[in-house]
């Protein structure tokens, strides 16, 4: 079918035959091609061409740049083939060619454009995904050579343990595991960058609190902690300051609404190092703040920052990082498999906690819901309805904004006495205040709010979630919000408003109802989320590497062990070729960067 492309039926003669390439496609009772490529007229007498070589084999699609079509390209690459051999150079070592199986360069190159067959096309590519990973891998390895700043000293774990004789409870031992980990990673060569992944209520807040005492107490040096909102920060800092103030731990509260007089007077404390401990948020990442001795940075919620901005604080203090997250986005994992962060997690939930009842429903069975929760209201319990974030740009006539959903909640409960109240993100810190401290004193018994509900609410008397058009978040910020009532021993329940109960959006929020586990989310999230940005700035886009790359975690495991033996016994100038395209490479991400 050419679809009255003239000028190439005008090349067909009749009772000539052709070579014809394309894909079928079944049309009216038969199979037909779709804007099929004329190969070759087979009983011309012409000698061998480059159609001659492509015919009966496998031969690449590449993608139409502006007018110009991929089987150009393809013709124009299988003439250039043979120059490969002049041009390309191994630089691999032969010790890893020879371990991992690997096809040289060369040949990798030839069989990745025009394949022999398929088996030798798929080593080609592992090929190709193996030098990528190595060398960020070793790009990344040998920042944190750059980065050394001591030679490896002796944790002193007495510290910790006189920290633990003042606590009420008892820590899990993956909390110990994780607190030894850190501790032993700041006592190493190398400057600390890692990310501290847990479950939501697994006990973060006390292990950043102990670790951030240690350094005060061990090195003498001062610690920052970086909350996303204002609402957490003070929240955080009310916590934190239990346990500093009575050891005369000096602390301080910066924020955006810090008042200029006050503001100017922490700063001045800080850079005189009349200041141990700083919690900010990250408006204040651009701001002028300069510390005495910064040792260590302790970012919450990484996913709510940007990676120019954590980037930032490294590169301006150069001091340990230590980054956490409840629901780290797909992104955070596949770092953590292999470039920029060293990976702990903490496993263990403190005991006696029901799993939440999880239920994707209709907008109907939501409206069916009022007796149960009346019911629970009666209780004392109370209940987080959350609606997504529309923006302006959106066109979506079946979403509805968050006063809509509001004033549509207020009718379904008119007459009951229940109050109700919507919290959103265009309210001022003093107003979301004002909001959360009526909920948690009763006095609405019911909250409306979009997201920004996510990281901060913690409220043991709520134990109802319902998310409103719930197929617009992803899994990770759907487990987020559900473990906002998982505050107490009392059962909670979450239900997951959408439209329809069928699709691929529905049976992806059934993972919800089959899964608790946060690990088994972010797997299934990962997978989902596809194509990501693994190297550049955006927290989404187009993926460098394939899927399959990512997800070959013995190819991750294997480029990142080879990386740290190379960078560790200073093999790098034994292999001047592997140097060279680190090198290149660092200079490309750093202008990524």
């Amino acid at each position: 079918n050419f679809l009255n492309t003239t000028y190439v039926l005008k090349q067909l003669k009749v009772w000539n035959r052709f070579l014809i390439s394309g894909k079928p496609r079944f049309s009216y009772g038969k199979y037909v091609f779709w804007y099929p490529e004329i190969l070759k007229q087979v009983n011309e007498t012409n000698s061998s061409t480059t159609e001659d070589n492509l015919i009966g084999r496998i031969v690449p699609v590449y993608s139409d740049l502006m007018w110009i079509k991929w089987s150009w390209f393809q013709k124009k690459m299988a003439e250039k083939l043979p120059a490969i051999d002049d041009i390309f150079e191994e630089f691999l070592p032969d010790y890893l060619l020879k371990k991992y199986n690997l096809l040289d360069i060369k040949w990798a190159l030839k069989n990745i454009h025009f394949p022999e067959n398929l088996s030798v096309l798929q080593k080609a590519k592992y090929r190709f995904n193996f030098e990528k990973l190595l060398t960020w891998q070793l790009v990344s390895n040998l920042t944190f050579k750059q980065k050394q700043i001591n030679k490896p000293t002796q944790p002193n774990r007495e510290i910790v343990k006189d920290f633990l004789k003042l606590l009420p409870f008892e820590l899990t031992k993956a909390q110990k595991r994780a607190i030894k980990t850190i501790i032993d990673d700041m006592h190493s060569w190398k400057v600390m960058t890692r990310l501290l992944q847990w479950d939501v209520w697994s006990g973060k807040t006390i292990v950043s609190t102990i670790i951030a005492y240690y350094v005060i107490k061990q090195f003498k040096q001062q610690v920052a902690f970086l909350a996303p909102t204002e609402v957490l920060a003070k929240q955080h800092i009310l916590n934190i300051s239990k346990y500093f103030l009575p050891l005369w731990i000096k602390v301080a509260l910066l924020t955006g609404s810090t008042k200029p007089k006050e503001k100017e007077q922490i700063k001045q404390q800080i850079k005189t190092k009349d200041i141990d401990f700083v919690l900010w948020t990250h408006a204040l990442i651009q701001d002028d703040v300069e510390f005495a001795d910064l040792w260590l940075i302790i970012i919450d919620e990484q996913h709510k920052f940007w990676v120019n901005q954590r980037a930032k604080l490294a590169s301006q203090w150069t001091p340990h990082v230590l980054q956490m997250t409840a629901t780290p986005i797909p992104r955070s994992l596949a770092l953590a498999y292999f470039w920029e962060f060293e990976n702990t997690i903490i496993d263990e939930l403190p005991p006696g906690r029901q799993k939440i009842y999880t239920k994707v429903i209709s907008e109907k069975e939501f409206e069916q819901l009022k007796g149960f929760l009346l019911n629970k209201i009666q209780q004392k319990e109370q209940i987080y309805i959350v609606v997504p974030l529309i923006e302006e740009s959106e066109k979506l006539e079946w979403v509805k904004s968050a006063m809509q959903e509001y004033e549509e909640i207020q009718k379904m409960f008119e007459g009951t006495g229940v109050k109700i109240w919507l919290m959103h993100w265009k309210l001022r810190p003093d107003e979301k205040e004002k909001v959360m401290k009526d909920f948690k004193e009763w006095k609405t018994q019911i909250l409306v709010s979009t997201t920004v509900i996510e990281v901060w609410v913690d409220v043991p008397q709520a134990t109802i979630m319902i998310i409103k058009n719930a197929e617009r978040f992803g899994l990770a910020a759907l487990h987020q919000l559900r473990w906002r009532v998982w505050r107490s021993s009392l059962k909670s329940y979450c239900f997951l408003v959408t439209k329809s109960k069928s699709g691929e959006s529905y049976r992806r929020l059934k993972y919800m109802e089959e899964f608790s586990d946060w690990f088994k989310l972010a797997e299934i999230d990962l997978k989902l989320r596809w194509p990501w940005t693994i190297l550049w700035t955006q927290q989404s886009g187009q993926i460098d590497l394939p899927e399959e790359a990512l997800k070959d975690i013995k190819l991750l495991e294997a480029t990142r062990n080879e990386a740290r033996y190379i960078i560790e016994n200073n093999l790098l100038d034994q292999y001047p070729k592997l140097k060279q395209k680190v090198l290149s490479e660092e200079k490309i991400q750093t202008l990524k960067a």
